[in-house]
């Protein structure tokens, strides 16, 4: 008795072309990939990355859409492979002639480019600075938050969280960057300040110079002045506004109350 024996093609769902370029032949458009940057040699993992491809090449290929208009190929999702390959090719000296890579699905849009940087990160995390990137330009590109919390795995408080960092002040995404407060506590901040940039960021700069003061590198919630209780605060907002300013004004606090407590005080207020 005989069997026919197939290959993946024969039971596959889908097709993702596979191929090896050049590294000079997979380009990047500036501006596109939301890290901060691609590679640093400095950073332990970065040069660990490096030293493995240029022990054993690179393992996962990258993935390149072909814009017809310069027949050139641009990665859309790779680039701290990309680069990192590049060091040990012309740092570290390895012979690398090629590398692997995949094309987008057949019918990918601009969406799905932007999107893969958060769900097929499968290296280095995004920072929430870094991810905020991402979900803006998802945002101008017609998403609403609640859809991209539901494609990146996450909360819609969680993604009004980082997109709210991302529109922060310099200011207060320096100190994020830098590791002097968190992204949570930044955050927190601008809720706790109306999404008053400046404000916020005066605040935190002062929970850093206390956490300094107290031999501290990172502030933290104690470090920050004393904050009005829920209670008073919301009291504060409601005494004197209209119902429409109520909800906007309202909206503010989302970030820093938990849903269930939302809904109980908007129905105590009648909204």
């Amino acid at each position: 008795m005989t069997t026919k024996q197939g290959g993946i093609k024969d039971i596959a769902l889908g097709r993702v072309d596979n191929f090896r370029l050049r590294l000079e032949d997979i380009h990047i458009r500036p501006e596109w990939n939301c890290r901060d940057v691609d590679f640093n040699s400095d950073d332990p993992d970065d040069l660990a990355l490096a030293k493995s491809i240029s022990e054993v090449g690179v393992k996962e290929p990258l993935t390149v859409a072909w814009d017809s208009g310069d027949g050139k190929a641009y990665v859309t999702n790779g680039h701290r492979r990309r680069a990192a390959a590049f060091y040990a090719k012309h740092v570290l000296k390895a012979e690398i002639e090629s590398v692997p890579v995949q094309t987008e699905g057949r019918h990918a849009s601009e969406a799905d480019r932007v999107l893969s940087m958060i769900v097929r990160n499968s290296g280095k995390p995004l920072t929430p600075i870094e991810q905020g990137r991402v979900f803006k330009r998802l945002i101008d590109l017609g998403w609403s938050e609640k859809q991209i919390a539901a494609k990146a795995g996450i909360s819609d408080a969680r993604a009004r969280q980082i997109l709210t960092l991302q529109a922060a002040p310099q200011a207060v995404t320096d100190m994020v960057k830098s590791g002097t407060i968190s992204a949570s506590l930044a955050t927190k901040a601008l809720a706790a300040s109306g999404g008053d940039g400046e404000k916020a960021a005066a605040s935190l700069s002062k929970a850093v110079d206390n956490a300094k003061a107290a031999g501290k590198a990172h502030a933290t919630p104690k470090h920050m002045a004393p904050q009005p209780s829920l209670r008073t605060q919301l009291k504060a907002v409601f005494d004197a506004s209209t119902v429409d300013e109520k909800l906007d004004e309202l909206n503010a606090y989302v970030i820093i109350m938990p849903a269930e407590q939302f809904e109980i005080v908007r129905d105590l207020l009648k909204l």
